[in-house]
């Protein structure tokens, strides 16, 4: 039996939690404080644009487990690096299910919808963005786990990608709440706590 192959169980367990989560708490949104509203619907320029490099992040990530795990070719560089991975893995599951709890609004394209609410509590008081995040750590997990060129390269990809949609949707944020989200920024980095 091929151990490696538990890693597709493990993207499939995040991936389930992310969508049970949308289905069931990710309708609508709202906010649990008060904060500034949006008049009526933005999208940032060039979202579809950057959202491809996340597509290509996934694709390099996919090819990369599947290169080595198939084959089972896959990296010893320490014992423990699969449960290193696995734990990887669950915490960006756990940070994206819980911006999606907390916020209950997600969307493939950096847009905000009429009266859409800043969100600045809850995993947002840790990062600015903790679903792209959220993917961040799916990849780096990943790469822990499977090792290798193009696994690394997905992590390359994914967080270039998570910043250039990280920053389109700041810029639509930015022009919709003004100072409230200047000054949200000024304390909260956008992907990791007390470092940026």
């Amino acid at each position: 039996m091929n151990p490696d192959l538990a890693i597709y169980a493990v993207h499939a367990a995040f991936w389930a939690a992310f969508g049970i989560t949308q289905r069931f708490v990710g309708a609508g949104h709202r906010a649990t404080e008060p904060a500034p509203t949006t008049a009526a619907p933005v999208a940032a320029r060039n979202s579809r644009l950057v959202m491809a490099v996340h597509f290509v992040a996934f694709g390099v990530m996919y090819m990369g487990v599947g290169s080595a795990v198939i084959p089972r070719r896959v990296p010893a560089w320490f014992s423990g690096q699969r449960i290193a991975g696995t734990l990887i893995i669950a915490l960006g599951a756990w940070l994206m299910c819980w911006g999606l709890v907390y916020f209950r609004s997600w969307r493939f394209r950096a847009q905000l919808d009429a009266g859409h609410e800043l969100a600045t509590g809850g995993p947002y008081t840790l990062v600015r963005h903790p679903i792209y995040a959220g993917l961040n750590l799916l990849a780096l997990g990943t790469a822990v786990w499977v090792p290798t060129l193009l696994t690394w390269i997905a992590v390359l990809l994914m967080v270039v990608g998570s910043d250039l949609r990280g920053r389109a949707e700041e810029g639509v944020l930015r022009e919709a709440f003004g100072d409230a989200y200047r000054e949200y920024c000024a304390r909260t980095r956008r992907f990791v706590p007390g470092l940026y």
